[in-house]
């Protein structure tokens, strides 16, 4: 039997890396959207200027860094007593459920900043147990 000449040519590697691709794309298409929406609800929706609506982001990224702060002590936790394929899909369930509400009140016309926050902070939770594998 040959050895591969690429880690390319093996099936479970490109998987894997389809697999990973497609999850960080994912999760930094979230962050965009999450940014996008919060600078266009408040600037549309509460009237606030561009130097507010953009400290508005700045608040954003930091709701989004807390539960990473607080969280990555339990992340390890639970990499460690629990199969981590588990844990990264519970994760990655919580992430598609972010963007089923996103989705959801952007239909209803029912996106709020503290929607927006609460979403951020679920999505930074979520972020935290993927990354730990």
């Amino acid at each position: 039997m040959t050895q591969p000449a690429t880690p390319l040519q093996i099936p479970d590697y490109r998987r894997y890396w389809l697999a990973r691709f497609m999850a960080v794309f994912a999760t930094m298409s979230m962050v965009v959207l999450l940014g996008y929406q919060l600078y266009e609800v408040a600037r549309d929706d509460y009237g606030m200027s561009v130097a507010e609506a953009s400290f508005q982001l700045g608040l954003l990224g930091l709701a989004q860094f807390i539960p990473l702060f607080v969280l990555t002590p339990v992340a390890g936790l639970a990499a460690d007593r629990f199969d981590r394929r588990h844990v990264a899909a519970f994760a990655n369930g919580i992430d598609a459920c972010v963007a089923a509400v996103l989705a959801l009140a952007t239909w209803a016309d029912a996106l709020n900043i503290p929607i927006l926050f609460a979403l951020a902070a679920a999505h930074g939770a979520a972020r935290v147990f993927v990354g730990r594998r």
